[in-house]
């Protein structure tokens, strides 16, 4: 009957603490702006690599469609395809980039 008490009141009192520890945590709110401002970079950037990717789509539909006798129009077809895949190489790099600062600044519970 006494461990039966003592056990409960162990339980409790670890409650207890457990909830006090809770209220007395204090989060640094510039933390959490940094992180926010990290984050809402980097999904600007997975925005800018969609629309590129859809862009790319587009140019390869039209460089299909374009008769042979355009050279003139599908030159700049695959010079535009060109600047594409290019950005589209540095936008990755940048998006890469962010997820290592994010990590790197310790952003508490991000998942990427």
């Amino acid at each position: 009957m006494k461990t039966l008490i003592s056990a409960l009141l162990l339980v409790i009192s670890s409650c207890l603490f457990a909830q006090d520890y809770r209220s007395t945590v204090v989060t640094d709110p510039s933390i959490s702006r940094r992180c926010d401002a990290l984050m809402n970079k980097r999904n600007l950037k997975i925005d800018h690599k969609q629309k590129l990717k859809s862009l790319i789509v587009r140019n390869q539909k039209i460089q299909k469609i374009v008769p042979g006798e355009k050279k003139s129009v599908k030159q700049g077809l695959q010079k535009n395809l060109r600047h594409l895949e290019h950005e589209l190489k540095l936008t990755l790099v940048q998006i890469q980039n962010q997820e290592e600062n994010i990590i790197r600044k310790g952003c508490p519970g991000i998942t990427l």
